[in-house]
C-alpha cells in the first residue's frame, strides 16, 4: 500500500530527503539511480520528471529555473537537514508525510516492499536478528530485508520532530 499517486524525481544532493521519501511510500526516483555521467544528469532529470508526470526536487536553482520554464511541477528544496526538507515538500504537496513501515518503499531503491516469509530469509540476515524479531520486509526489487529494528526509534523521533514543524 502506497501513500497515493504523487511521484517525485529528485537530484543527487537530496539523497537523505529520498531515502526519508521512499520511506514514507512515496515513488522517488534519484538522479543516483539513473547512473549517468553528471553532464547527461539534468536534460535526463528534466526529461523524465516530464514523461513520468513526477515532481522534480532539486536544490540547485538553475535546475528548477529550466525545469518551472518548462512548465514542470518543482520544487527547490532550501534545506539543508532531512526535516527542514520534509517540511518544505510537505508544504509543496498540502499534506503531512507520515513514515511507516507498513506503507514504506525501500530507501535504497525505490522498490516496493512486501511482507518476508522467516523461512525465506534465513542467511539473508544475521541470525541474531532472524531470533529476535518477528516483522520482516523484502524488496520485490533488490531483495534487501528490512525489520523494526532500533534505527526505527531514530525515525521516528525524527519524523515527530518533522510533523510538529509542520502543525
Amino acid at each position: 500500500m502506497f501513500t497515493d499517486t504523487m511521484k517525485f524525481i529528485a537530484d543527487g544532493m537530496l539523497g537523505k530527503l529520498t531515502r526519508w521519501l521512499r520511506l514514507a511510500g512515496y515513488n522517488v526516483v534519484s538522479v543516483a539511480d539513473l547512473k549517468l555521467p553528471p553532464k547527461e544528469q539534468d536534460d535526463e532529470l528534466l526529461a523524465r520528471a516530464r514523461s513520468e508526470a513526477r515532481m522534480l526536487l532539486t536544490s540547485d536553482l538553475a535546475l528548477y529555473k529550466r525545469g518551472r520554464k518548462s512548465g514542470l511541477r518543482a520544487l527547490l528544496v532550501r534545506g539543508d537537514d532531512v526535516v527542514s526538507q520534509l517540511v518544505e515538500v510537505s508544504k509543496k504537496i498540502g499534506k503531512v508525510i507520515e513514515i511507516s513501515p507498513e506503507s514504506s518503499r525501500c530507501p535504497a531503491c525505490n522498490g516496493s516492499l512486501v511482507i518476508a516469509d522467516k523461512g525465506k530469509i534465513v542467511g539473508l540476515i544475521p541470525a541474531t536478528v532472524l531470533r529476535t524479531h518477528q516483522e520482516f520486509w523484502q524488496c520485490t526489487r533488490c531483495k534487501k530485508v528490512y525489520w523494526l529494528g532500533s534505527h526505527w526509534a531514530t525515525i521516528i523521533d525524527m519524523a515527530s520532530r518533522y510533523t510538529e514543524m509542520v502543525k
